[in-house]
């Protein structure tokens, strides 16, 4: 399979970018601020490969000084890689994305006990647990729609001076046949 999506959106730089534009609209500029590890010439070279790729789309271009400064948003349901995206990937290639994904939710968390009060870590709203369920391959099915359902909801949600902003990983790993 021509994994060129997942190496677009897999990328340890655009995942940080992607995540950052999340239901939102941002300029270069503003993701240069947000990101301030990521040199500008890099950022906006990776601006250029996930609106090549299609990932990226101009929501708005004004004029500021003379140039043309353009909003960015993330292309809806461009950010994920379908079923058959996934299915085309060898064991390496899985192994390698998920590296990626786990690296990023790691500086995600740091970056937030860094900053939070931790006698105050329960009122945030941060958590993390896992938990093992036992579903036939329907219930797995209709769990997974109905999960989906709800994410949707909450992600047709606009930004808003009252809403705080929250990041959801989801990570579903079917244990090995023969597991009890």
């Amino acid at each position: 399979m021509d994994n060129q999506k997942a190496d677009l959106i897999l990328h340890p730089a655009r995942l940080r970018m992607m995540s950052e534009l999340g239901g939102r609209q941002m300029t270069p500029r503003q993701l240069a601020i947000a990101l301030p590890d990521i040199p500008q010439a890099t950022l906006y070279r990776h601006i250029k490969a996930l609106l090549d790729g299609g990932i990226l789309e101009v929501v708005n271009e004004q004029d500021v000084n003379g140039a043309t400064e353009r909003t960015y948003a993330v292309v809806k349901g461009s950010g994920r890689l379908s079923i058959e995206e996934l299915q085309g990937l060898s064991a390496e290639e899985h192994l390698r994305y998920f590296t990626i994904y786990a690296f990023k939710l790691i500086d995600d968390f740091a970056a937030y006990v860094r900053d939070a009060n931790l006698e105050q870590i329960g009122q945030d709203g941060m958590s993390y647990s896992t938990a093992v369920i036992y579903l036939t391959d329907a219930e797995r099915a209709q769990f997974q729609q109905d999960v989906m359902a709800l994410i949707g909801r909450v992600l047709s949600l606009q930004p808003t001076p009252d809403r705080k902003r929250f990041s959801l990983s989801s990570i579903v790993i079917p244990e090995g046949k023969d597991a009890k």
